[in-house]
């Protein structure tokens, strides 16, 4: 891996999807996108903008990214604060922010847009209830957000925001595991549950690692040089319960160790850009093919490119974007 610092319906969500005659060009591929040594760049993005000041400084994130040679941006979650209402217009602000991308953007659903809507500051909505306003919203076509589309396979029609896609020699996809620990069932000291549902957690977390499995399977049929799985939560946070992560991280290290190229993981949650290695096998080893790329967010509204070139044996370098025009200038005493 090397780092380098640069500066400042759904019954038809199939991959096959048929595309209309003379609306091709809409779609985004490696050959669309001009590459000819196969190598191509990509935007990572999450959790913004949070507040007014985020939502003063997004469109200057958006504005970069247009202005960037990218060929696709993934967003992996929290498109608002945990505090804030989870009212509609912050959604519809939401998918008008998305659809103004030029390039291809991939939405994976984050905690603060559905688990954590039940908070009193956020309006005590039914997170079920968000989330399915979520699947509608930003989950239900066979393609990405953006101007111009990729095309999606969609996992099912119960769980439409797991997405995959193909593009040139790397399978990616994107899968619904969230930070409040997965939305599973939370108790107080008494033994009184107060927060989380199991059932919902259990059906989607089975779902989840079914995705894995044929993610990685897709990718060894096709010969990919990578994996890329995007998600919102950060699996090793210290400051947030994490044991239903467990199984998410097993399977991917499962996987992982039985694939031959290298494996990414992205995820935002805990709002500052942090590269590492933290997935470790049965025996506590750190599985060497596994990179992790924690996204910017909250106050740190600038955003993260990867370079992907399947030729090298790293695959993936990476570069940090600080937005300028959402850097104070302070002025020294």
């Amino acid at each position: 891996m090397r780092i380098r610092i640069a500066g400042a319906a759904l019954a038809a969500v199939a991959l096959g999807a048929t595309v209309a005659a003379g609306t091709a060009s809409a779609y985004a591929t490696p050959n669309s996108h001009g590459d000819r040594a196969g190598s191509y760049e990509i935007g990572l993005i999450g959790d913004m903008p949070y507040g007014d000041t985020g939502r003063a400084q997004f469109p200057n994130v958006i504005k970069e990214i247009n202005n960037s040679d990218v060929a696709f941006t993934t967003f992996d979650g929290d498109l608002k604060n945990g505090s804030e209402r989870c009212d509609q217009p912050l959604y519809d602000q939401a998918l008008k922010d998305y659809n103004s991308f030029k390039k291809p953007l991939v939405y994976v659903p984050g905690d603060n847009e559905w688990t954590d809507c039940d908070r009193a500051s956020a309006g005590s909505y039914n997170p079920s209830e968000r989330l399915s306003l979520v699947r509608k919203m930003f989950a239900s076509t066979p393609e990405s957000l953006g101007q111009r589309k990729l095309k999606l396979t969609r996992q099912s029609a119960q769980f439409p925001e797991n997405v995959r896609w193909q593009y040139g020699r790397v399978t990616y996809a994107g899968l619904n595991v969230t930070g409040s620990d997965n939305n599973a069932p939370q108790f107080d000291s008494a033994g009184k549950q107060i927060d989380g549902d199991q059932a919902e957690y259990t059906a989607r977390n089975t779902a989840n690692l079914d995705w894995l499995d044929k993610t990685f399977a897709q990718a060894k049929a096709a010969k990919s040089a990578a994996v890329m799985v995007v998600i919102q939560a950060n699996m090793w946070a210290t400051d947030d319960p994490t044991p239903h992560f467990a199984d998410t991280k097993r399977k991917l290290a499962q996987l992982s160790i039985g694939f031959p190229g290298q494996v990414v993981l992205v995820n935002g949650d805990s709002h500052f850009l942090n590269i590492d290695k933290p997935l470790k096998d049965a025996k506590g080893a750190t599985i060497e093919n596994v990179t992790r790329v924690q996204t910017f967010g909250s106050d740190q509204n600038h955003w993260v490119s990867a370079t992907v070139d399947p030729s090298s044996p790293e695959v993936f370098t990476y570069h940090q974007h600080i937005v300028k025009a959402n850097v104070p200038h302070y002025v020294s005493p």
